[in-house]
């Protein structure tokens, strides 16, 4: 049989199929199934910077509390109940998603300022993730900054 096998951020790979992030990577079952179709490593939603911000102020709690009497207020927040699991139930469902599988599980942090995501990204090594994919982005609102 043909050698598929390739590496990957260092990681070598049974074959070169790897599922990318996207809400079918978001549940555990999904991953088993991915595993048995035969993919060799699996990545996880992104977890936004935003949500480590909005959960370091407890956004989730006051927006619940005052959704009836600030509506217009909030409208600017992200629906946090299918914004991911926030930045703890990230750090869990990496873990819960290297117990149930044998292949890699590469986590993915989306990041805009120099220091935020330093620090989830420890927790998320920590956390069990055999990578992790760093999408910084920048957005360019000053014309005369190259």
């Amino acid at each position: 049989m043909t050698d598929l096998s390739t590496k990957y951020l260092g990681i070598t790979l049974k074959n070169p199929l790897i599922v990318s992030a996207s809400p079918l990577t978001a549940y555990i079952d999904n991953l088993k199934r991915m595993e048995i179709a035969g993919a060799a490593a699996v990545v996880l939603p992104s977890l936004f910077e935003e949500q480590i911000e909005l959960q370091g102020l407890g956004v989730e709690k006051v927006t619940v509390m005052n959704q009836q009497t600030l509506p217009d207020a909030l409208q600017h927040l992200p629906e946090m109940k299918g914004y991911n699991r926030g930045a703890n139930g990230y750090l869990a469902h990496i873990y819960q998603a290297k117990k149930a599988v044998s292949i890699p599980v590469i986590a993915s942090l989306n990041g805009y300022y120099s220091g935020g995501w330093v620090q989830y990204a420890r927790l998320i090594e920590a956390a069990g993730a055999d990578a992790l994919e760093l999408n910084i982005y920048y957005l360019a609102t000053k014309p005369n900054i190259s």
